[in-house]
């Protein structure tokens, strides 16, 4: 979908761009986003190399561009025969998790799971990656070519960044409120997305948590109902979500590393991103790439621990750390970037030509 609005918002109709898949429309599963793309192509569960192909033929598709997590349909696309460019973008690894994928229908255990990752990554014709560190241990796993490969972070659409920032909660009652945006796992324990633990020595230092999911969840609802600092508010669409938590002092980043610790060291979030975009400093565990990026950029704290966070929040170094995200809250988008997709898109396709 980000991609879609970075193409729109940058070259209008000069690029033209379809949607392929299996079960639900993006507007049907978020809630949003159909308007983006100028065709919705349904595959077939059972045969969608078939539809890949016709895809292909009937709207003259020059660069087929699938998403990971699970990687079928990349690898439908490869397997097609297609004589277009296939690029694999790879958001996460399943390979380095411990706990199951998305809502646990994905073992990341499973062989076929596994191989089905080798393959499409060595097999398709470029690679797209959510950052530095994801890139550097996928060019170390498998066989691929680097020249073919573009690092491209989860940035936010520059017309999603809230136009204007709400007064702050904090300079009304002096208390710190913090904001968490995303998933949240009640069911699987130890998953990176299980932070009700997290939540709760938060709100026993007595900050503020304000918790905004991606899908319901009656289970953390009922655990913020028993405290006066963990808040639940539900699902919020996207555009409003963000003007809504610019009201907050800081957006959590930090996960639950019990289990999936390789996993979170190669991650880069949506969250961070649109966090920086609201005007918020970025609270983080040391989740490597993701320390990297907050200490490098200067746009948020690090620490260890929640004692830790305490005391780095209660001292004058936040004014500054502010003033930076403040600065910065429009230098991460898709429009600014997203010449670099398109350009991998021109250097496929003529390497392709070539060949044929």
């Amino acid at each position: 979908m980000k991609y879609a609005q970075g193409f729109t918002n940058s070259f209008g109709q000069e690029v033209e761009v379809f949607f392929a898949y299996l079960g639900k429309t993006l507007t049907e599963f978020y809630g949003c986003g159909d308007g983006l793309f100028d065709e919705f192509i349904k595959l077939d569960r059972k045969d969608p190399e078939r539809g890949i192909i016709d895809a292909v033929r009937n709207y003259d598709i020059d660069i087929v561009h699938s998403h990971n997590a699970p990687d079928f349909l990349t690898a439908s696309a490869i397997q097609s025969g297609i004589d277009v460019p296939v690029i694999h973008d790879n958001h996460d690894i399943l390979s380095l998790r411990k706990t199951k994928y998305g809502i646990g229908s994905v073992d990341p255990t499973d062989v076929e799971v596994l191989e089905t990752e080798r393959f499409v990554n060595e097999q398709s014709d470029g690679r797209i990656y959510a950052n530095e560190g994801l890139s550097h241990l996928v060019q170390q796993k498998y066989e691929v070519d680097p020249s073919s490969d573009l690092v491209f972070p989860n940035y936010i659409s520059r017309c999603d960044i809230p136009t204007r920032l709400k007064n702050k909660l904090s300079e009304e009652d002096g208390q710190i409120h913090i904001v968490y945006e995303g998933t949240v796992d009640t069911r699987i324990s130890g998953s990176h997305y299980d932070l009700t633990g997290i939540f709760g020595e938060i709100a026993a230092i007595k900050m503020h948590i304000h918790i905004f999911v991606s899908r319901p969840n009656e289970d953390i609802k009922e655990i913020a109902e028993e405290s006066r600092f963990m808040h639940y508010h539900g699902h919020l669409a996207p555009k409003i979500l963000l003007q809504q938590i610019t009201k907050y002092d800081f957006g959590w980043a930090g996960f639950n590393a019990a289990r999936n610790r390789t996993h979170l060291d190669v991650t880069l979030p949506n969250k961070l991103f649109e966090y920086i975009a609201c005007g918020l400093p970025v609270l983080s565990f040391p989740h490597r790439t993701q320390k990297k990026f907050i200490e490098e950029q200067q746009v948020g704290f690090v620490f260890h621990s929640i004692e830790e966070l305490a005391e780095l929040l209660n001292a004058e170094s936040t004014h500054e750390i502010r003033r930076v995200v403040l600065k910065k809250r429009h230098d991460f988008t898709i429009e600014e970037n997203i010449d670099a997709v398109k350009g991998l898109y021109e250097e496929l396709r003529a390497q392709q030509k070539e060949v044929s």
